[in-house]
């Protein structure tokens, strides 16, 4: 649980698949190693809702990427790693969207979403946000909804919760919290989820 990639991505609109901003964060046995940002040519409108979050424009991607050639530039980088989200129910299903769009086979990851973790184990939080969970453990957060600040302020608070919570495999991970890591290889798609443990037949007594 030491080594994954956090990653967040920031929207044009309210399609999953309008992304316009990525932020990858890659971190080894406790330590940020590396970052990847870029903004991304949505092909897609954008709706003033969203422009009023990130900040992103129109003409701020006119010369970016397209997700494909985003995407081609840190695929082996990802390959076989565990990325986690800070709600995966969206930046997961972005990835999944922008994937099928443009028929790409994903890399091999395991999906994990801090937000569910911090749910299971912070029951009593009264907010789980990215910048209410950052100012309970001390992490510094100048510019939310930016997708790189984003994706290291998700980095930082999963290795605060596992750490904090000693949960260091798949394997403690879903005994503790009864989490379910999910998973993204070619085009298949399985979120994270929690997962009830199966009860225990008991034995008729003789």
């Amino acid at each position: 649980m030491k080594s994954f990639v956090a990653f967040d991505f920031e929207t044009a609109n309210y399609n999953r698949h309008s992304i316009c901003a990525a932020g990858f964060v890659f971190v080894e046995e406790g330590v940020i190693v590396d970052q990847v940002y870029s903004l991304i040519n949505p092909e897609e409108e954008f709706y003033s809702m969203n422009i009023s979050v990130h900040g992103i424009r129109p003409r701020d991607v006119q010369d970016a990427p397209l997700f494909p050639e985003f995407y081609e530039t840190i695929k082996d980088k990802l390959e076989g790693k565990t990325l986690v989200a800070h709600n995966l129910a969206f930046d997961g299903y972005a990835l999944k969207d922008n994937l099928s769009r443009y028929g790409i086979p994903s890399a091999l990851n395991n999906l994990l979403c801090s937000l569910q973790l911090a749910k299971k184990v912070l029951p009593k939080q009264s907010r789980y946000t990215l910048d209410t969970l950052s100012s309970r453990f001390g992490i510094l957060l100048e510019h939310h909804h930016h997708a790189l600040a984003d994706a290291e302020a998700c980095a930082k608070i999963f290795l605060h919760l596992t750490k904090e919570y000693e949960i260091s495999s798949f394997e403690e991970l879903y005994e503790k919290t009864s989490i379910y890591h999910g998973q993204i290889h070619q085009f298949e798609y399985r979120s994270s989820l929690v997962k009830p443990k199966p009860k225990r037949k008991l034995e008729k007594k003789v």
